[in-house]
């Protein structure tokens, strides 16, 4: 695994290279599509074939108010484009320097003179430079000028439905998962880690591990039977979404997730939890030993609801 911090930290080698770039939220099957693409004109080229993205998403400079979730972290969408076959991976902090470079001087003095790229493979709505400048159009305009390969791979459609990150976060906020996994092409999961929490859980003989999601996409708030994957294993488990309003006045969202059959302590762990099925919306109770005889039957139901033993999906994100 070949990741650059930096263009400027980029060494070319001298064998040639095929490029694209993209933010690559979900790694979804628009992004294979691509990404196999930029592999076939690798091959044909006998090139290194490498991924230009950001550490966090354009919106974030360009119009902040308008900042979607993220799918996933940087961490699984390096990991995930890796398993992919792609040799290297630049990752460029997104900042407004980068955001105020014209598009001609991005692929002339960026893409072209300090990656050398020999052949750019873009999807049908990449753009890059200035206010999104950069099109389809001038790539072509300067392949024919300069001798370079521009390729455009075109959108994927799914039953009639381009396959997008945003159609994706829709799906999961909607708690649409088996959409979201059609779009993806593996089950999508919350993948993070694993923060120290209030501990009330425990206390009620249902302890959780509480996830670290500040920027992640999340269903609507609620109950869920869920599969958890640690090191391996499958465990079936009950997450939770929500603002803790039996104990709690906050309306800050907390994700949690009990896990079945399982004892131990999982601070600071990586975990993939899928979520399943919709169980029930969140509420509040009238005691703690009413929220604990309903988290009781929410765990016999998610337990009935999960067929197991499951194997581990080889890839999910």
């Amino acid at each position: 695994m070949n990741v650059v911090n930096g263009i400027a930290n980029f060494t070319h080698g001298g064998q040639p290279l095929a490029l694209t770039l993209g933010f690559f939220d979900g790694v979804h099957r628009g992004h294979q599509q691509l990404l196999a693409r930029l592999l076939e004109v690798a091959r044909d080229m006998h090139a290194r074939a490498a991924v230009l993205t950001f550490d966090s998403h354009p919106f974030r400079i360009v119009c902040p108010d308008r900042l979607p979730p993220m799918i996933m972290t940087l961490t699984r969408r390096i990991e995930l484009i890796h398993e992919l076959g792609i040799d290297t991976v630049i990752v460029q902090p997104f900042d407004e320097a980068l955001c105020a470079v014209p598009a001609r001087v991005f692929l002339h003095d960026i893409l072209r003179k300090k990656l050398r790229a020999d052949a750019i493979v873009f999807g049908y709505d990449t753009h890059f430079g200035r206010n999104r400048e950069g099109d389809h159009e001038l790539l072509r305009a300067s392949a024919a000028q300069e001798g370079y390969r521009f390729v455009e791979v075109p959108p994927m459609t799914i039953n009639g439905e381009v396959v997008s990150s945003t159609a994706i976060r829709r799906a999961i906020q909607q708690g649409e998962f088996a959409r979201a996994a059609l779009l993806l092409g593996r089950p999508w999961t919350i993948w993070t880690h694993v923060v120290e929490g209030c501990g009330v859980g425990r206390t009620m003989g249902f302890p959780t591990a509480n996830l670290d999601v500040g920027y992640l996409v999340l269903p609507k708030s609620g109950i869920y039977a869920s599969y958890v994957h640690l090191h391996g294993a499958t465990y079936r488990g009950v997450m939770y979404v929500g603002t803790r309003p039996t104990f709690s006045t906050s309306q800050r969202v907390a994700c949690e997730v009990y896990i079945m059959d399982f004892s131990g302590d999982l601070y600071d762990e990586w975990l993939h939890v899928e979520p399943v099925q919709f169980i029930r919306g969140d509420q509040m109770f009238p005691s703690t030993e009413a929220l604990r005889e309903q988290i009781a039957r929410d765990v016999a139901q998610a337990a009935a609801l999960l067929p197991f033993p499951r194997e581990a999906h080889a890839r999910h994100g």
